[in-house]
């Protein structure tokens, strides 16, 4: 429903979504962008590879496990304890992962 201002004209801008991001909002995805990466070089290698593969590289955790020749069960161990040790990080270091 178009926004109606106080001397009934219609607002053009209440109806346009514009998508692309402001600079404000470029600059806060990039620094998120950049803490997430710092967070995930400071994980286990083994852990780090899994979270690699799973979430950047879309692969299954059959996929992963055959091509690290572990079991599925320690592929999802090591995805489980790659994002436990990203919170601990996260809180320890008191990095804020936000887009508000």
């Amino acid at each position: 429903m178009p926004t109606v201002r106080s001397n009934d004209e219609y607002d053009v801008f209440a109806t346009i979504k514009h998508e692309d991001p402001n600079v404000e909002e470029s600059m806060i995805l990039d620094q998120v962008t950049d803490d997430v990466k710092k967070v995930i070089k400071q994980l286990p290698q083994d852990q780090k590879e899994v979270l690699m593969m799973r979430l950047f590289y879309k692969m299954s955790f059959k996929e992963i496990a055959d091509m690290n020749n572990i079991s599925i069960n320690t592929a999802l161990g090591r995805m489980r304890y790659a994002i436990i040790n990203m919170r601990k990080i996260i809180d320890e270091k008191n990095i804020v992962l936000r887009m508000n």
